[in-house]
């Protein structure tokens, strides 16, 4: 015989005696690799919406006119829609609060669905 029995040789007759296994091995891979990789973008997709979010958290102070204390606790725990609205002039008030980094005036628009 003058074959050489090299890698490539021996690697080919396994995979030609062996049919059975080498499909189920090719078909084991290509199975996980279908679920690992939109697993691994959908992490991904994760892990940058919660840096994100985290980012846009920080809303330490809440200032609201007098009165709606009250209110705003059913809003902030619950959801519970509520309306009030504040002079302009007030974020400068609260910009020069020791320890009040950034101001951020917040608006939100009520849905014509929502009532």
């Amino acid at each position: 015989m003058d074959q050489k029995l090299g890698l490539f040789y021996i690697s080919r007759q396994n995979l030609r005696r062996k049919l059975f296994r080498s499909i189920l091995t090719v078909s084991a891979i290509a199975i996980v690799a279908i679920i690992l990789f939109p697993t691994t973008i959908i992490g991904q997709g994760v892990n940058t919406s919660l840096a994100q979010g985290t980012e846009r958290l920080g809303a330490d102070l809440m200032v609201v006119p007098p009165g709606y204390t009250q209110k705003l606790a059913g809003t902030l725990l619950a959801g519970e829609p509520t309306q009030f609205v504040m002079d302009g002039s007030t974020q400068p008030l609260v910009a020069q609060v020791e320890g009040v980094e950034k101001v951020s005036p917040q608006i939100y628009f009520a849905t014509l669905s929502s009532g």
